[in-house]
């Protein structure tokens, strides 16, 4: 797999270069016809169906709409999930990005593997650069082609453990952890009676014990976003899904179920902010970050913390926005109480900059907002 992933990133520039592409969603779906035969009718319909439904999910992220193409799903899957494709609902910002169709090939039952990867090109370089290499499923149901997840086939091989609310899906290899578990939903009554808003009648919650072996059951073969570390998750809020790799009490990633159900269009920085507070992030607990950071920028008196350019990334051990995110969130709660940070949660991100609204609510203006996350850093550092 790591050679085929290491072929395909290496061939994608070569191949995309190759290619004409006189429409513009040409330039957004591409095709390797060196391992597409569309003479074969099964094959030439699927192609067509899988560029038809990607067309479609450009149109609705334009305009909006959030059910575009969802006709081309199989009806059970629509029945199952709001979003009946898990791989865009776990990041919608992919409708819009290049994708090259790299392989249709049959695999069994009647099912087709569509191959395919995502990305952009790299203005800097001009060069294609890799966001996601996954599949999905192609099936013909009376006559028709319908597409699938990879998930509907996988999850018929996964162990399944209930506990209260959650459905845990894992492999058969994974030591699952009934007290975590119960931590789980006991953290959820918390969250519930917090944010005064009930629990799901149902959580999807997938755990694996790496961030590979967990996307693969969706059919990521290769996802940049999830980092090469243990302590990877994702909560697809359209259907209540949570993903990790961490254990069966992701708490950060819960976090975000009830932030996205009071405001779906919640400003990122206070809702990743939030997360960390409660529940840590990559593993480690929000003053394990806090310390990582003094460490950091305290030999970094020009280093300006409030740029994002600049200070977007450290390294994989920590995401300093998410860091900063929940000291506002910390010094919301101490200062103001939790009622605050719901008023900071309503904020519209379409509408409304973090740093506006934090001047706005909390009475810190945005040219004395670096010093403030400085101070704040290095008086609460173990």
């Amino acid at each position: 797999m790591k050679t085929f992933c290491f072929f395909a990133l290496m061939l994608f520039p070569w191949l995309i270069s190759c290619q004409s592409k006189p429409t513009y969603f040409d330039k957004l779906i591409g095709f390797n016809y060196w391992s597409i035969d569309t003479s074969n009718s099964d094959i030439r319909s699927i192609t067509e169906l899988w560029r038809n439904y990607l067309i479609r999910r450009v149109y609705g992220y334009a305009d909006k709409i959030d059910t575009a193409g969802y006709y081309y799903w199989n009806d059970e899957e629509k029945q199952l999930y709001n979003d009946p494709d898990l791989i865009l609902s776990a990041d919608p910002y992919l409708s819009i990005s290049q994708t090259n169709i790299l392989s249709i090939k049959p695999i069994g039952q009647g099912f087709f593997q569509i191959m395919n990867v995502k990305g952009f090109i790299d203005d800097s370089t001009s060069r294609f650069k890799t966001q996601i290499i996954f599949y999905v499923l192609a099936k013909k149901v009376n006559d028709k082609y319908k597409l699938f997840n990879y998930f509907y086939l996988d999850k018929e091989k996964l162990k399944i453990t209930n506990v209260k609310n959650v459905c845990y899906y894992y492999s058969s290899d994974y030591k699952f952890d009934k007290q975590n578990a119960l931590n789980f939903v006991n953290y959820e009554d918390s969250l519930s009676t917090l944010f005064n808003c009930p629990i799901p009648k149902t959580l999807i919650y997938l755990v694996e014990k790496n961030p590979t072996s967990l996307m693969n059951h969706l059919g990521f073969i290769y996802d940049g976003g999830t980092g090469t570390g243990k302590h990877g998750g994702k909560f697809i809020y359209k259907d209540n899904i949570l993903l990790s790799s961490v254990n069966e009490n992701h708490r950060h990633e819960l976090v975000h179920y009830f932030t996205k159900i009071k405001n779906p269009d919640v400003i990122g920085f206070f809702d990743e902010g939030l997360a960390t507070y409660f529940g840590g992030n990559l593993g480690n607990s929000f003053q394990w970050h806090l310390n990582y950071l003094y460490e950091y920028i305290k030999d970094k008196p020009d280093l300006i913390l409030t740029d994002e350019n600049k200070f977007g990334y450290i390294d994989a051990k920590t995401n300093p926005q998410y860091a900063l995110g929940a000291i506002i969130i910390k010094y919301t709660i101490d200062k103001f109480g939790f009622p605050k940070v719901l008023a900071l949660l309503r904020y519209s991100k379409k509408q409304n900059n973090y740093s506006d609204v934090i001047e706005k609510e909390l009475g810190i203006k945005k040219s004395e907002l670096n010093n403030f996350f400085r101070n704040f850093i290095s008086e609460h550092a173990d």
